[in-house]
């Protein structure tokens, strides 16, 4: 008796393992859109990612094979196998399917460049009514990768004054699609007054150089060609640094810009 029931739970870990690998391809595909596509570096980390991939990953990658391996059973009728095998695919599809339209919903969409920082939007915190307000290339939020655009000034007082309020209510204008623009000119010469040479985050300490210096040696640039400036999402700061002649984004670095 107890052989035989070993031999039941070998079948089942047998079933579970194939289930693992299963899962573990699917999830590798949904991983590069994750990690490429919705939360490439750093925003993974600094825009919340992290932790919501951790969660589709442990789920997906426990839920399906431990219900396998539970319920899984040779002993009993194929109708029966196969409806008990449809329900736990349905639920992990189900999962993930949450999952994944959760990650879609946080992802960053823009980069937006304000005043004296960058500020990571995500597609949740944009209220989907204020879109119609903006020029018709920001109507629509961007599926894939972060982009990065400008903020126009207030052109009244009353503009002016009413932007004051909603900030107050914790609504900047990097939030407010109506103030969006493309990175303009006018958009560079007020980053190339703001930005900051990368020295002098190098300058601050022990941890800030080694950081610095691990960066030049990855990317292989010099130091006296970037700059930095802060690179804000809700509690987080960073810094992205910048090529001086181009102020294409080099790279990001775990310091706080300010």
């Amino acid at each position: 008796m107890s052989v035989r029931l070993n031999s039941l739970w070998v079948i089942r870990c047998k079933a579970a393992g194939v289930h693992f690998l299963c899962s573990l391809v699917v999830l590798s595909a949904a991983a590069f859109v994750l990690f490429f596509e919705w939360f490439p570096y750093p925003y993974w980390s600094l825009a919340g990612g992290k932790r919501l991939i951790e969660i589709i990953f442990m789920v997906d990658l426990v839920l399906g094979p431990l219900l396998t391996l539970l319920l899984f059973d040779v002993r009993k009728t194929k109708l029966a196998l196969a409806l008990d095998m449809a329900l736990i695919i349905i639920l992990q599809i189900g999962a993930m399917s949450y999952g994944l339209y959760s990650a879609f919903v946080a992802r960053p969409v823009y980069l937006v460049y304000e005043v004296d920082r960058f500020v990571v939007v995500t597609a949740a915190d944009v209220d989907p009514n204020d879109l119609v307000k903006a020029e018709s290339d920001f109507q629509q939020l961007p599926r894939r990768g972060i982009k990065k655009i400008g903020v126009r000034d207030p052109q009244s007082a009353k503009e002016r004054a009413a932007s004051f309020e909603l900030a107050l209510a914790g609504k900047d204008v990097s939030l407010r699609p109506d103030y969006w623009k493309h990175f303009d000119e006018a958009s560079k010469q007020q980053l190339r007054q703001r930005m900051r040479s990368l020295a002098e985050l190098d300058a601050r300490g022990e941890s800030e150089k080694k950081l610095v210096s691990d960066f030049l040696k990855e990317h292989k640039e010099r130091i006296d060609a970037l700059y930095y400036i802060p690179v804000v999402f809700r509690d987080q700061v960073w810094s992205v640094v910048l090529v001086e002649s181009t102020l294409e984004i080099a790279g990001y670095l775990p310091i706080d810009g300010f």
